[in-house]
């Protein structure tokens, strides 16, 4: 510092800087290019972003596909179990000896006598 002069306050008010030299601007053709490459990562950064979406979609309905599956899976064996309950109890309603019981013991019916028993030609 020079005798006479103030002290600055701040250090970055005593930094002078320079004026630019004629050649030291940039140069406008570049502008273009760069520009270019600007939108030509966005593409490629869309492209990224919509294929990563994609694959998040598929993932999601091939869970979602795996869920249904696994549900129609119990419930197909949920009929086949009453499948089977049911044809149990068929065969058990339809025995000679159950209706033959029932006849019995509800209706009062009583086999029939030889007389009361016809034989068609």
């Amino acid at each position: 510092m020079k005798i006479g002069q103030k002290k600055p306050k701040n250090k970055l008010a005593s930094v002078q800087i320079p004026p630019d030299p004629v050649g030291s601007r940039p140069n406008r053709k570049l502008q273009p290019e760069k520009g270019r490459y600007v939108s030509l990562w966005m593409v490629l950064m869309l492209f990224f972003f919509l294929e990563a979406l994609g694959y998040v979609w598929c993932r999601v309905q091939c869970v979602n596909t795996g869920f249904i599956i696994d549900r129609e899976t119990k419930r197909y064996q949920h009929l086949v179990k009453t499948r089977n309950l049911l044809k149990v109890e068929h065969a058990l309603l339809k025995s000679p000896e159950r209706i033959e019981t029932i006849a019995r013991t509800r209706l009062d019916l009583t086999l029939p006598d030889a007389d009361q028993t016809l034989i068609l030609p």
